[in-house]
């Protein structure tokens, strides 16, 4: 049976050679990407803001895997954010459209919700229909990229079309600096007990959340291979809080106050439960992450 053509912008990234290993053992994997990627598969150089690029590199393939965007964080013009993550993303689904894909997936994010030390969650857990209150502009972009993407879906042309909102992705080449920050902080505040030689990661994220790349690229891959129709959305988190810290206790500390719990027994099950609700993502994607922190630190310290 021949394997269905996918094809992964952005595929050079920071997360692209997991989804390449992840998406490769059953697919035809081919990427576009100004930057070539570390894996033996078909490359095509192109920047995602060209569009007459875009369409003809799209011909052929029946599935997109679209991570092409700005990271948060990257030191350009606010400008740029706004022409890769949005013009990009027209661009991506344009030509989808054209081309008759049949499924495109996309990376938003969950910076979407705009939760910052002055804008609390409303509620917890937060879970996709917790409302989007971006301020920055990559949180905007990433609000904006699943606009066009809900868009597109409802046009008809393209039968399947799942939007993942990944937090934090903590990749193997950081990991060891999370723990190092940690290691500086108090047992409560996640201090895990042992000693990494390691910069400082500088940073760490306000709601203590993460998803390991592993688990992040299996989400990806669940959502290509799912055949739900029409749009979907799905928030992508480890089951537990980076650090393994006790959940409430810290969104106490970080905003003065608790927001109002819709589910009493969601934390009272884990007290170090992730704020970000990823059980929507498991029912709908058959999808659940393998990694908790205490994997993550092992992981560190076995090697070195």
């Amino acid at each position: 049976m021949t394997k269905p053509k996918i094809l992964i912008t952005g595929g050079g990234g920071l997360l692209g050679h997991h989804v390449i290993d992840a998406m490769a053992a059953d697919h035809q994997v081919e990427v576009l990407d100004l930057k070539q990627p570390d894996r033996d598969v078909r490359f095509h150089r192109v920047d995602i803001r060209d569009f007459d690029a875009v369409v003809a590199a799209v011909q052929g393939h029946d599935r997109i895997l679209h991570l092409a965007s700005i990271d948060d964080g990257t030191p350009v013009p606010e400008t740029e954010y706004a022409t890769v993550n949005i013009q990009g993303t027209w661009n991506l689904f344009h030509a989808a459209e054209a081309a008759g894909v049949s499924r495109v997936v996309i990376a938003s994010s969950s910076a979407s919700f705009g939760i910052a030390a002055d804008q609390p969650p409303l509620r917890l857990p937060i879970d996709e229909t917790h409302v989007q209150r971006p301020r920055r502009t990559y949180d905007l972009t990433k609000q904006m990229m699943e606009r066009i993407a809900d868009s597109y879906a409802g046009r008809g042309a393209i039968g399947s079309v799942i939007a993942l909102r990944p937090t934090l992705v903590a990749r193997p080449e950081k990991t060891a600096e999370m723990v190092a920050e940690l290691s500086t902080l108090s047992e409560e505040d996640g201090n895990p007990g042992v000693t990494v030689t390691a910069p400082i990661y500088g940073g760490l994220p306000l709601l203590r959340t993460y998803v390991t790349s592993r688990d992040c690229a299996a989400a990806f891959r669940a959502a290509v291979l799912s055949d739900l129709p029409g749009y979907h959305c799905y928030v992508v988190a480890a089951d537990d809080t980076l650090g393994a810290v006790e959940t409430l206790g810290w969104l106490r500390r970080k905003f003065g106050v608790l927001p109002d719990i819709a589910d009493a027994g969601y934390f009272a099950e884990r007290p170090t439960r992730s704020p970000l609700d990823n059980r929507r993502a498991k029912a709908a994607l058959n999808w659940s992450p393998q990694d908790d922190w205490a994997a993550v630190v092992r992981d560190v310290m076995a090697r070195g």
